[in-house]
């Protein structure tokens, strides 16, 4: 046990606070400040969303618990106001004469003369310890402070912090444009994953067959802002050049998913086919030459056609030809050296 000075003693030991890192707008927010007394007597805990106390746990005081209007924040305390009456299961350790009717009909109703927190009946969600935010909404985000301090004699105190974000999620899952169904070897698979209105922008990843596709692959869009909802919406685009990933195979799955904080995370899939699986067949190419070569030779003496994928999703395809090869204009030396 440390000490300060010569005659006080530091009574408070482990003082920290759990918050939520992030929580839905509209669910309800549980805080938790954990302290160890070493056996001395607990003053008060105090809550601060920044500078601004919204409650207070005093144990000498009735009512122990009070709370105060922080806009934007809504405690769970359920307190009886003087002169209201409280109707419950009535419990045996009360005076009889505060229960009618005790073995029939276990119903009491209690007046009280102070403001206090009954100590039956349903039990408050915030208490010493624990503080229950009711339905947050964004203003709610911000920092959250607890402060202990211990009784007489030496009045020892300690706060700490933590932030907490409330965060809107989209409505709909996450969107996969550009992506067609067949390419074949040597093609670039141009596409954009959109997550539509949240806050903050989701996080955006894509997957080929379950492993995640190297970011030198991928284009980072600036996040755009709904000015008139405050929700963002978020897009990575897609530049993946097939190589040997067709070899042997006629499907491959490119995914997208979308995560926010550990409070949403929604996925889709998008499966692509080989347009001419048969030409990778060994028997198809002449002695002596590498499959694989072999296919590039055919695709080289086709005309390719060119392909322009906005940021909105649309493609553009010349469908006269039949190679659908894809070229990126004044980025294909960059992408295919990647």
């Amino acid at each position: 046990m440390a000490t300060r000075g010569r005659d006080l003693v530091i009574t408070l030991k482990d003082v920290r606070v759990s918050v939520p890192v992030a929580i839905r707008r509209g669910d309800n927010a549980n805080l938790i400040c954990h302290y160890d007394m070493e056996g001395a007597e607990l003053y008060s805990v105090k809550w601060y969303k920044g500078k601004r106390e919204f409650f207070r746990y005093t144990p000498k005081e009735i009512p122990a618990l009070k709370s105060f209007a922080v806009a934007g924040l809504s405690v769970e305390v359920r307190t009886k106001r003087k002169g209201e009456s409280h109707d419950s299961t009535c419990p045996f350790e009360l005076p009889a004469e505060l229960c009618s009717n005790l073995l029939s009909s276990p119903t009491c109703r209690v007046e009280f003369e102070h403001d206090v927190v009954p100590a039956f009946g349903p039990r408050p969600l915030s208490n010493g310890s624990h503080l229950t935010l009711m339905a947050v909404e964004s203003t709610a985000t911000g920092k959250y402070s607890c402060e202990v301090s211990a009784d007489l004699p030496s009045f020892d105190t300690m706060i700490v912090s933590s932030e907490m974000e409330v965060v809107d999620v989209p409505v709909t899952k996450p969107l996969i444009t550009g992506i067609k169904q067949f390419y074949r070897i040597g093609d670039v698979v141009l596409g954009n994953c959109t997550s539509y209105n949240s806050k903050p922008a989701a996080n955006l990843t894509w997957l080929l067959d379950d492993k995640k596709i190297n970011a030198t692959q991928t284009m980072q869009y600036p996040a755009y802002k709904d000015h008139q909802s405050g929700l963002d919406t978020a897009t990575l685009g897609l530049f993946f050049h097939l190589s040997h990933h067709f070899l042997g195979r006629s499907k491959m799955k490119f995914s997208c998913v979308a995560k926010i904080h550990d409070v949403y995370e929604q996925r889709v899939d998008r499966w692509i086919e080989d347009e001419r699986p048969k030409l990778l067949a060994a028997s198809a190419s002449p002695v002596g030459l590498n499959p694989v070569n072999y296919v590039h030779s055919i695709y080289d003496q086709s005309s390719a056609a060119s392909s322009y994928h906005h940021h909105d999703g649309s493609d553009f395809d010349n469908q006269n030809s039949d190679a659908y090869m894809t070229q990126i204009q004044g980025n294909s030396r960059r992408w295919e050296g990647s």
